[in-house]
């Protein structure tokens, strides 16, 4: 029995220190992407991963409680197969729970924070692109390259969503912000690209077009005896001619020539110069241009010409998405003549997303123009924290827990001919878990470091606790413990960054956990 717990303990131990690695390898991972330029992609990509860790944890815990009992039991139960079945379930549990967590977070969110959040998430992609600065944080311009200024980052939406104000301060900055991000998501080239594609459709356009014949009296000719042979030759299936149809067939006869040639309604079957009038209307119109929008486009132009058409140039200002009155021309001599169409593509994309972000609550309703825009803001600014969060206590707890065990078979080793702690040694055991645990979680507490001392965060956590009319003895104690988690989590991923980082890279080599930053 002795020996069979000494290898149990051995084998919890290792299978800890297993579990440590790929956890504290994924919390660097996970700091770079949510205190990155992460997409919401890479975002969730890495959640799944953060959900299975939290699932491993929690199967892990079960794992010693099932094992400790099937020691303890004469018959060895609970079996193998069902210790590996419990485990399993509990993981897919933890994973399940955690994310209708998240979504039953964000899907209570109201309208005014999802507009705040939607504004808040556009600040801190400003910030991590260096095209904003906030008074009252640490004066360097590596900040967020660093990793207090990364939890900073990851933690900010999340803390900005209690201060009304630095929607304020971005107020001057935000057109550049966004024209950046539309830049980014669309570059010169890209645009040319797009504007090459555009023409290439239109030059397909002026060559059916082209092709449409002018008029001309042979044409003409030509046109009026073929279809007057065409009419006769149909009457003459009928033993008809023009001047022999009979009366009570005339409304038929005209009624079918007029499907194909324009007549009067009282055109008589036998006017041949009315018929061959009515065949040079339809003739002209064949071959007096198009119509693109409302605009007819006579016969005859050139491309530069055709291109140069209001109808024309209106398409092509749908399709490169410009203002109305810009001029798109046939083909750009150099690189700054075409500048002037993208700034101009990016003034009115700048115009229309700004008019997004300076929408009221009422837009980002349920069913609303924008809601589904602020939800996903909503998710962006809730789940980079609570990831961290969870990481960061999953990581304090299997510590804590592999020291509990490292501690226990310290203790049974120096028991000889014992097969269990004694009661006070198992409390001593007991002790340096839930001692780690909180002197690590007190320690994080109480310690600081630039971005914990700066102003501008102190002021926001002391927002976000800040008691309101109505709030309740919980509320206040939900504030006060959320407000303590976002500080040991800036302080934790701060400190801890460079170690797990470390192990991320040499340990596991190089694990990416699914994401590549872009360089």
């Amino acid at each position: 029995m002795r020996a069979l717990k000494l290898k149990q303990l051995v084998f919890l131990i290792l299978l800890t220190l297993v579990y440590l690695c790929f956890e504290l390898g994924f919390n660097a991972r996970l700091l770079d992407v949510v205190g990155g330029n992460a997409s919401p992609a890479d975002v969730e990509h890495l959640e799944v991963y953060g959900r299975t860790l939290s699932g491993v944890a929690a199967a892990l815990v079960l794992l010693q409680l099932m094992l400790n009992r099937r020691l303890r039991s004469q018959v060895r139960r609970p079996t193998l197969v069902r210790i590996a079945v419990g485990c399993l379930l509990l993981a897919a549990a933890v994973f399940i729970t955690i994310k209708i967590f998240v979504d039953v977070l964000v899907a209570t969110r109201d309208a005014e924070f999802r507009r705040v959040a939607y504004n808040t998430i556009l600040l801190q992609r400003s910030l991590v692109n260096g095209q904003a600065e906030l008074d009252g944080l640490v004066d360097d311009k590596l900040l967020f390259a660093q990793p207090e200024g990364k939890a900073f980052l990851a933690l900010f939406p999340f803390l900005a969503l209690s201060n009304q104000t630095l929607d304020e301060r971005m107020k001057d900055t935000k057109d550049q912000v966004i024209g950046n991000i539309v830049r980014t998501a669309k570059t010169g080239q890209q645009y040319y690209d797009d504007y090459l594609e555009a023409m290439k459709r239109t030059h397909t356009n002026w060559q059916k077009y082209a092709r449409i014949p002018s008029a001309s009296n042979d044409d003409l000719q030509r046109e009026q005896d073929k279809a007057w042979n065409d009419y006769v030759d149909s009457l003459r299936k009928h033993n008809w001619t023009p001047y022999t149809v009979p009366g009570y067939r005339r409304a038929a006869v005209v009624k079918k020539v007029r499907q194909k040639v324009p007549v009067s309604t009282r055109w008589d079957p036998s006017d041949e110069v009315a018929f061959r009038d009515a065949v040079e209307q339809r003739y002209r119109r064949s071959t007096s241009g198009i119509t693109v929008g409302r605009d007819r486009i006579p016969p005859g132009l050139s491309f530069a010409q055709f291109v140069a058409r209001p109808g024309v140039q209106g398409e092509l200002r749908e399709a490169l998405a410009l203002p109305s009155g810009v001029t798109v021309a046939h083909d750009y001599g150099s690189a700054a003549e075409f500048k002037r169409l993208y700034e101009a593509m990016v003034g009115k994309s700048v115009r229309d997303k700004r008019a997004s972000y300076d929408s009221d609550a009422a837009q980002f309703e349920y069913n609303a123009r924008l809601f589904k825009d602020g939800n996903d803001a909503a998710r962006a600014a809730i789940v980079p924290p609570v990831a961290l969060a969870f990481s960061l206590l999953g990581a304090i707890g299997h510590f804590s827990k592999l020291l509990y065990l490292i501690a226990t078979l310290v203790l049974l080793l120096r028991a000889p001919g014992q097969d269990t702690l004694s009661r006070r040694s198992a409390w001593l055991a007991t002790s340096v878990l839930l001692a780690v645990f909180a002197g690590v979680w007190l320690l994080l507490s109480l310690a600081e470091n630039r971005v914990t001392r700066s102003e501008l965060f102190t002021q926001m956590l002391e927002q976000s606790r800040a008691p309101e009319e109505g709030d309740t003895g919980w509320t206040r104690a939900r504030k006060a413990i959320v407000a303590n988690v976002t500080h040991v989590v800036a302080v934790g991923q701060g400190y801890s960054y460079p170690v797990n980082e470390a192990i991320r890279v040499h340990l596991l080599q190089d694990l990416n956990y699914g994401y590549e930053p872009q360089p």
